[in-house]
């Protein structure tokens, strides 16, 4: 009995080691990380996967044209948004022509109010970011 409870033990510490959210660890990145800046000035970080998605993000590089990021935000800093507690999910990474007014902000904004942004609002649509620089 004291061995099947300390393989369960042993179980669930493991499984909340391996759910820890706040990623901040060095792991390597699966993907490309762009720097966005919104008219404040601040900054944060996307994770994109899909070529696609890092085409057209390194083409707005530099373009006096931009359109605006837009993602589904999630918990944590997902190990690329540092300092932020949040980040948008790599999937969902979109760059939009319009989107609604609802989702439009800062980053500071989002960190200010996490709860309202991540359970109500649920994505993060900055109308006037762009994309600044590719992480290497």
């Amino acid at each position: 009995m004291k061995t099947l409870f300390r393989l369960l033990a042993i179980t669930v510490l493991a499984a909340v080691v391996a759910c820890d959210s706040d990623s901040n660890s060095d792991a390597p990145i699966d993907g490309a990380v762009f720097v966005v800046e919104v008219e404040s000035g601040e900054q944060f970080r996307i994770l994109l996967r899909n070529e696609a998605q890092i085409a057209e993000a390194e083409a707005l590089i530099g373009a006096s044209t931009q359109k605006i990021v837009n993602g589904q935000l999630l918990p944590g800093d997902g190990g690329f948004n540092d300092p932020w507690s949040w980040h948008m999910d790599p999937e969902s990474v979109s760059f939009a022509d319009v989107t609604i007014e609802l989702c439009d902000g800062r980053p500071s904004m989002v960190e200010a109010d996490l709860d309202m942004w991540l359970n109500t609002v649920g994505r993060f649509c900055p109308w006037s970011s762009r994309i600044v620089a590719r992480e290497e």
